[in-house]
Order: structure tokens, then C-alpha cells, then sequence
């Protein structure tokens, strides 16, 4: 049997397989059963990986699949577990009971796990646009941009000297500036001791509330475009701080936030699906035999049935 050499790593030019596998139906086998892979006595063949691939969410399975990393990861895993199931079989170990049993009990998940997500992506879709307009019209808080302001500010640092010295130089070029306001990008650059300084001139924009310290954003918040604060104290120093523009909050356009809103409706829907689903299935009465389960409480506990705890059937 001659092997690809991605077998080796997967390389960029041999992932037409995986581009395949990501196009196909979860639902459908991609119709090729030869071996894909084998490492030692494990075997993968193209249906197990096509099967394991459709255990991927349909909404990512081509991100997922086409990452050769990943691909790669995928693939040595089910080869790890073909050479463990194979050894397995060679030591006979399949055909005792515990493990006949919890392969069965793995047969009932993954069977249970295959249906139920077969089972939400037959059902009829919605009007996801519809919802996706109805959800934007019942939060308008969450399309609203929020309240932000562009300021500049002068820092008088206390790193290096005292705060009644910093506060005397922060009052000094804070009265030069009530004199002259066209100052302030020069003091910015003779006198700012922010460590950002050098690369944003002493600007900062779109600020939002909690951006800043408490001191520094109270006051930038408080003031009217073009206004000078008096020297504002913080843990960093004193700030002399500009206004440049308050930027009042908006609402987003749906047609903007369109694609991800309906995108949320879509995932919103399914999981509404899965969810009544399940518990459509978990409303349903449970009945226990009183019989079978004393048998298996001494099965799991032998004679000493109470050192667990009692178990109790409702």
C-alpha cells in the first residue's frame, strides 16, 4: 500500500484531502474506504477520518480541517487509537466482558452524540435575518457606541521629585496656559514626563470610562471641548488635562452589525433545537426496577451495600 508522504507531515501542496473532507456532509461518507494511514498495527482508513471529521461543528469544520496542524493532529490521534485497539484485539482483551461492555456503552454515546447533532441540522431553519432584526430592536443598549472623549494631557510626574515640587511646576505651566492656551502642545513636549509621550504626542483618543485612572477621567469627563483642567492628582503625578473632543454615544446601524447578528441567531436557533430536544427526552417518566437495582448496588458495592451511601429510587 503506498502512503502519502503528508503521512510523514502534512505539507501545503497534499491538503486537498482535508479540503474534501471539510466539504463534506456530515451526514454522508465521502464514498472511499481504503486505508488513509497506518502506524504499526493501527489502521486508519479515509471513512473513520471522514467519520471523525464530522464530529467537527459543520460552522468550522473547513478552519478546522485545512489548518495542517490540526489535520495532522486529528489523524495521529485515531492512528494512536487504532494501535491501542489493535493490540487490544491481539491480547484478546476485546472479548471480555467488562470491555465488550464499554464499547457498547461507547457505541451508545457516540451513536446518541452523531443523532442529536444529525437531528438539529435536518430541522427547518428560521427567519434568521428576522430574528437577527428582532434581537437588535429588544437591546438597543448593546448597539449603542459608548461615551468617549479625545484629550491630551501634560504629566508632572512624583517618580523623581517631590509632590509639593510637582504640584508647584503643574500650577506654574497651568496658570502660563490660562494665559495662553496655545501653549499646550508645546509644554506637552518640553514638560510631559508620560512615558507615551514621545510616541502619541500627549494624545489620547476614544477614551472610555474605566480606560483611565479614577482622578484623570472624572475630570477629563467633566469638562467642554477646548477646556483646560487645573492640575488633577493621581498615583502617576499631576495632570493638566485638554479636552479635544467629546464623542457623544450613537446608535449602530443594524445593517452594520447585519452579518454577526444573524450569525447569532442561526447558532441561537440551534441550540434552542438541541435544548428542547433534550428535554423533551429528560421529561419523560423514569422507571427503575427495584429488583435490578439491588442487584447492581451489590455488583458495584458486594456486601457492604450501605458504606456508599444509600442510593435512592424516585
Amino acid at each position: 500500500m503506498k502512503f502519502f508522504p503528508f503521512l510523514l507531515g502534512v505539507t501545503s501542496t497534499l491538503l486537498l484531502l482535508p479540503t474534501a473532507l471539510a466539504q463534506a456532509p456530515a451526514s454522508e461518507p465521502t464514498g472511499a474506504s481504503g486505508i488513509l494511514a497506518q502506524q504499526g498495527e493501527g489502521v486508519v482508513t479515509q471513512d473513520m477520518f471522514s467519520a471523525r471529521a464530522a464530529k467537527i461543528p459543520a460552522a468550522v469544520r473547513q478552519e478546522v480541517l485545512r489548518n495542517s496542524t490540526r489535520f495532522q493532529d486529528i489523524l495521529n490521534a485515531l492512528l494512536l487509537n487504532a494501535q491501542l485497539a489493535a493490540d487490544a484485539r491481539k491480547a484478546g482483551f476485546d472479548r471480555q466482558a467488562m470491555a465488550v461492555n464499554r464499547m457498547q456503552l461507547a457505541a451508545e454515546g457516540e451513536l446518541a452524540r452523531a443523532w442529536l447533532q444529525y437531528y438539529v441540522e435536518i430541522q427547518p431553519d428560521a427567519d434568521y435575518e428576522q430574528l437577527a432584526r428582532e434581537y437588535y430592536l429588544l437591546n438597543p443598549e448593546e448597539f449603542r457606541t459608548p461615551e468617549m472623549v479625545d484629550v491630551s494631557q501634560i504629566l508632572v510626574s512624583t517618580k523623581e521629585r517631590t509632590e509639593p515640587e510637582a504640584l508647584e511646576l503643574a500650577t506654574t505651566l497651568y496658570q502660563q496656559l490660562v494665559q495662553d492656551p496655545s501653549l499646550f502642545d508645546q509644554f506637552i513636549t518640553q514638560y510631559s514626563e508620560d512615558p507615551s509621550a514621545a510616541s502619541n504626542q500627549g494624545k489620547f483618543t476614544g477614551v472610555k470610562k474605566g480606560d483611565m485612572v479614577k482622578p484623570f477621567e472624572d475630570t477629563a469627563f467633566a469638562l467642554k471641548n477646548g477646556e483646560i483642567s487645573a492640575p488633577v492628582k493621581s498615583k502617576f503625578g499631576y495632570h493638566i488635562i485638554r479636552l479635544d473632543e467629546h464623542i457623544v454615544p450613537k446608535i449602530i446601524s443594524f445593517d452594520k452589525e447585519k452579518p454577526r447578528l444573524i450569525e447569532n441567531a442561526r447558532k441561537r436557533h440551534k441550540e434552542r433545537l438541541r435544548r428542547n430536544y433534550i428535554n423533551s427526552l429528560k421529561s419523560q417518566k423514569v422507571e427503575i426496577s427495584e429488583s435490578a437495582l439491588e442487584e447492581m448496588i451489590s455488583r458495584l458495592f458486594g456486601e457492604d451495600t450501605h458504606s456508599g451511601g444509600d442510593v435512592d429510587s424516585e
